[in-house]
């Protein structure tokens, strides 16, 4: 329990607690390479496998494994990063370019892992990372900053908004320099509210816009379906096709089998350039990154309908 006393007789400066990192950052940091690995042998494969279906599934794992490698990399320096700093006024958790301040007047108590039950956490949970949510019995909705192998590692903070379970070895210490700020902090006012701040990519409103999100990943999806469906056609045409795009005075246009492959490669470079320039958009002006995510999709579609017409003339 967090008891504001008497003024302490130290000064109060910024003291941050570091939680044990090594495994969950080997982890993170372990799957990110093994998909750095993947990507790397499926797009070699899909390199000298000409146009071909084959060749469009080694280019569709190359591309999940990036994302992946991308993801479990940025999980692996936040967990690298977490930290807990308490200064005169709010206690900071710091997840990778995320930071939670929480006001320590808003903390009512504090609870060692060990007299509570385990929670499974929903989040990121492997070993030496859980980040996320849990219903922890006796405290109930709970966020989770934390590394912890055991329960005894955990300390659980009780606010007046969420509850926080947290790595602390040194809880003695930690619940200490607490308990010394809120010693010296006003009772009984709350008007600082916890938040989360983002910084450097992570600040990008994009993040945070569940629909336009969800448009760019039907744009990928329609992407995905045009390179497939010209892939799997492509290697059974003739080397020399009829091209009805243009008709130039009533004779049509013979050519070389490979403008074709221009239907996906224009899909594939409308879908990033959209992407890209609507994230930075996004930014400034949400419906204007919004429509240039929704017109990638209508783009795809519409090179779907044309790779469909030119391979039934071809």
């Amino acid at each position: 329990m967090v008891h504001p006393g008497t003024r302490s007789s130290r000064r109060l400066g910024p003291v941050a607690f570091r939680p044990p990192r090594a495994l969950g950052v080997i982890v993170g940091g372990g799957l990110a390479a093994w998909a750095a690995v993947v990507a790397v042998l499926a797009g070699s494969v899909a390199y000298d496998s000409g146009a071909e279906f084959k060749a469009f599934l080694a280019w569709a794992v190359a591309t999940v494994a990036v994302i992946l490698g991308v993801l479990f990399a940025n999980w692996a320096y936040a967990i690298h990063s977490l930290a807990y700093e308490i200064d005169p006024a709010n206690l900071t958790i710091r997840w990778g370019f995320r930071r939670v301040i929480v006001p320590i007047s808003t903390i009512q108590r504090m609870i060692p892992g060990r007299t509570l039950d385990v929670a499974q956490v929903k989040g990121l949970n492997w070993w030496g990372c859980h980040v996320g949510v849990a219903d922890v019995k006796r405290i109930g909705y709970t966020l989770f900053y934390s590394t912890h192998s055991t329960p005894d590692e955990l300390l659980y903070l009780v606010t007046t908004g969420h509850a926080f379970a947290l790595t602390v070895l040194d809880q003695a210490a930690f619940a200490e320099e607490i308990q010394a700020r809120a010693a010296v902090s006003p009772v009984g006012e709350f008007d600082e509210l916890q938040r989360s701040l983002a910084g450097g990519p992570a600040s990008l409103p994009f993040w945070r816009d569940r629909v336009s999100m969800l448009v760019v990943v039907l744009s990928g999806l329609f992407c995905a379906v045009l390179a497939g469906y010209v892939s799997a056609r492509y290697p059974g045409l003739p080397r020399i096709v009829e091209l009805g795009f243009p008709e130039l005075g009533g004779l049509v246009r013979v050519g070389d089998k490979t403008e074709l492959l221009r239907i996906a490669y224009l899909g594939v470079g409308v879908l990033a350039v959209n992407t890209i320039m609507g994230i930075a958009l996004h930014a400034r002006e949400r419906a204007a990154g919004l429509w240039l995510f929704a017109g990638s999709g209508v783009i795809q579609l519409v090179l779907i309908g044309a790779a469909v017409v030119a391979f039934a003339r071809a």
